[in-house]
């Protein structure tokens, strides 16, 4: 309706009077103003309980969303953490293994001065142990494979200089235990010969060109062990004395190449988490090495002085 249309209302009305114009009057300000305030205030409350309805939707799909994210972050955090617990917990079996391998290839070097064990039984523990040391390459980071590379790199120098010096020593001995074993059957000679003449005696032989031969041949292996004698000292003499700077040798490398392991350990205990003082680890190291070198030295002196 019109606003010409209601004043032809009211026009209507006035012809039935005064009483008819005011209750048009009033018609008419009702549908002037209070209707539209009403339906536009009634658009809004209803446009209102729409809007809050769809933004409630929006909140509640982000807040899933959001937990949905948030889940898989976490999920995904476990699995990283796991497959690092897992990456650590393999450094450690592998590391420790190695630590140990280290340990008996550094403590091979010292067993070469024992001339009673053969060469295939001192080298056996890196034969054994190499494969445990390289697994350091496959899980160890750069400074830790380096530092263990350099320590076996050592090692074994250090093992192929003592294996040649060592052979000389073994060639001798050798030759010492050819003639002991020579000696040892002219004496056994000697004691048949001996036992001989008793029982020629107990039978009251008098044959004088058996005895005679008896004689002989028990002169001739008494001056075999006589000879056999002098040159076992002679041996001996070289020996002992060749055997005594050949285990100052072995010591000493075993000294020098003990130094290089403190980076192996720092660098693997870095990697394990399992901290320490770098300076602190090498001061008690350095004084255990120390240590090492003053018994072994008063060792030597001790020796020397019993064969003065």
């Amino acid at each position: 309706m019109s606003i010409s249309d209601i004043e032809k209302l009211i026009s209507l009305l006035a012809d039935f009077g005064l009483g008819m114009l005011v209750g048009g009057g009033i018609i008419f300000l009702f549908i002037k103003f209070l209707i539209p305030s009403y339906l536009t205030e009634k658009a809004k409350n209803l446009a209102t309980k729409e809007d809050i309805a769809d933004i409630t939707d929006k909140v509640e799909s982000v807040k899933t969303d959001y937990a949905k994210i948030l889940e898989e972050i976490r999920n995904n955090y476990q699995l990283k953490f796991a497959a690092i617990e897992r990456e650590k917990n393999t450094k450690k079996e592998v590391y420790l293994e190695a630590v140990e391998a280290i340990v008996r290839s550094q403590n091979m070097i010292t067993n070469f001065c024992n001339l009673n064990m053969l060469e295939q039984e001192i080298t056996s523990c890196i034969s054994n142990d190499a494969g445990k040391i390289a697994r350091v390459q496959v899980v160890g980071e750069s400074e830790t494979v380096k530092a263990v590379t350099s320590f076996m790199a050592a090692v074994g120098t250090a093992t192929l200089d003592l294996m040649l010096e060592r052979s000389e020593l073994m060639l001798r001995k050798n030759e010492i235990q050819i003639i002991e074993n020579l000696r040892t059957r002219s004496q056994q000679e000697i004691d048949q010969y001996i036992a001989l003449m008793k029982n020629l005696n107990l039978e009251g032989n008098s044959d004088l060109r058996l005895r005679e031969t008896i004689n002989n041949c028990f002169n001739y292996e008494q001056e075999q062990v006589t000879k056999y004698n002098l040159e076992l000292d002679q041996l001996w003499l070289v020996q002992n004395s060749k055997h005594m700077e050949f285990t100052k040798h072995c010591m000493d490398t075993f000294f020098n190449v003990s130094s290089l392991l403190p980076s192996t350990v720092l660098s693997i205990r870095s990697e394990l988490d399992l901290d320490i003082a770098p300076e602190d680890y090498i001061s008690i190291f350095n004084e255990n090495l120390e240590k090492g070198k003053e018994v072994f030295d008063d060792f030597i002196n001790k020796v020397a002085n019993k064969n003065a």
